[in-house]
C-alpha cells in the first residue's frame, strides 16, 4: 500500500458555519487499485471509495472502511479496512 497524498481538512464544517468537523481524505494505491479513503469528523466514520489515479471516485459505492474508525486507522492497516467478499469492481 502506497499514499500517494493525504489531505487534513479538506472541508472544515466549524469555519463555514455549519457545525462541527471536517473532511480527512488520502489517495491510496493498492495492489493495483487508486482508492480515497475519507473521514467524516463529524459523523466519526472513514469510508473507502474505488478513485481514478488523481483521486477523483469513480463511483460512491464505498469498499471498506466503517463507523469509529478515523484515517489513521485505516492507513494504518489498509487491507484490513476493505470490505470481505469484493467479487466485483466498478469502473
Amino acid at each position: 500500500m502506497d499514499i500517494i497524498y493525504r489531505k487534513n481538512r479538506v472541508r472544515d464544517w466549524a469555519s463555514e458555519g455549519l457545525g462541527s468537523g471536517q473532511l480527512n481524505k488520502a489517495l491510496v494505491h493498492h495492489k493495483g487499485e487508486f482508492y480515497i479513503a475519507s473521514e467524516n469528523t463529524a459523523l466519526e466514520e472513514t469510508l473507502i471509495f474505488y478513485s481514478s489515479p488523481t483521486g477523483d471516485i469513480k463511483n460512491y459505492c464505498e469498499v471498506g472502511g466503517g463507523k469509529r474508525i478515523t484515517l489513521d486507522d485505516v492507513l494504518s492497516d489498509f487491507e484490513a479496512h476493505l470490505y470481505d467478499n469484493l467479487y466485483y469492481h466498478l469502473s
